[in-house]
């Protein structure tokens, strides 16, 4: 019975997302001085509630890994497919000092684990793990991300890694991230790990994985419904949700906040501020 529920709710959603998301009205709605420079506010009619330099070129960051999961689970088969974390990949992103999932060379993972590690904790461990096992190498999964792309009409974004570190060609727009963000929401799989807080992986060392966006809500209950967190000094914070507020779901993507990973949550208290003004 919990799983038809499920289902019917996210069905409801896929219909949310895809009526008349290919014509898009404008609707002004007043929104506070936001911190980010880039921002998209979309109904669950596709109307655009709010805009900001949406079609501004800016690097996307994590939010690439939205697009990493959503081509992941389109290509798996079997989510408990099993593959090895590497220490070559372990190596190669701590030299990096790119967010980790705290998976360990020599894990044997699914790809569920991996699709979390993506999503919740925004790890390049299993971004570049997902993309081995499945294209057989990171560029070959890159070329999926980037035919992907075309398919759903994203003129402006182009992917060179699948994690999202910063690259000069690595681009996208808040207008096109909102698109492929509606297209990912109407998988089941997608739109369960999104809205999960924390999930606990069946490695031989449990490992909890916790979501980047959750941690930094302190404690704010039912006005976001899950989302993709993302930073890098060039992009700034970044930030997709997913948002409820009176039996209506919003979508509100930003990008280029001030600050850190270390500062207050900008990002977080510019979809907040939106979510008081809807």
């Amino acid at each position: 019975m919990k799983k038809f529920v499920l289902f019917c709710c996210l069905c409801a959603v896929a219909i949310f997302f895809y009526t008349n998301k290919t014509n898009e009205q404008v609707v002004d709605i007043e929104l506070p001085s936001l911190h980010s420079q880039n921002a998209l506010l979309l109904n669950d009619n596709g109307d655009v509630l709010y805009e900001k330099n949406a079609d501004a070129i800016i690097f996307p960051a994590s939010l690439t890994k939205i697009m990493t999961a959503i081509v992941a689970i389109e290509a798996s088969t079997d989510l408990q497919t099993q593959t090895m974390v590497t220490p070559q990949t372990i190596a190669k992103y701590t030299a990096q000092n790119a967010s980790m999932s705290g998976f360990q060379a020599g894990d044997f993972v699914t790809i569920e684990d991996l699709l979390y590690g993506t999503l919740l904790a925004s790890g390049a461990d299993a971004t570049a793990t997902l993309a081995i096992a499945i294209a057989g190498s990171e560029e070959a999964f890159v070329a999926m991300m980037n035919d992907k792309a075309r398919e759903l009409g994203l003129h402006d974004t182009h992917y060179e890694n699948v994690s999202g570190l910063h690259h000069a060609a690595h681009v996208s727009s808040v207008r096109d991230i909102s698109k492929l963000f509606q297209y990912a929401l109407e998988n089941p799989t997608f739109y369960q790990i999104l809205t999960t807080k924390s999930y606990t992986t069946l490695v031989p060392n449990e490992l909890t994985i916790s979501s980047t966006l959750f941690t930094k809500m302190d404690g704010v209950e039912g006005a976001i419904l899950g989302g993709k967190t993302g930073y890098t000094p060039e992009a700034g914070l970044c930030l997709a949700s997913l948002m409820e507020k009176n039996g209506e779901l919003f979508i509100f993507v930003t990008t280029n906040a001030e600050g850190h990973v270390w500062t207050p949550p900008f990002h977080v208290e510019d979809a907040m501020a939106a979510y008081q003004a809807l």
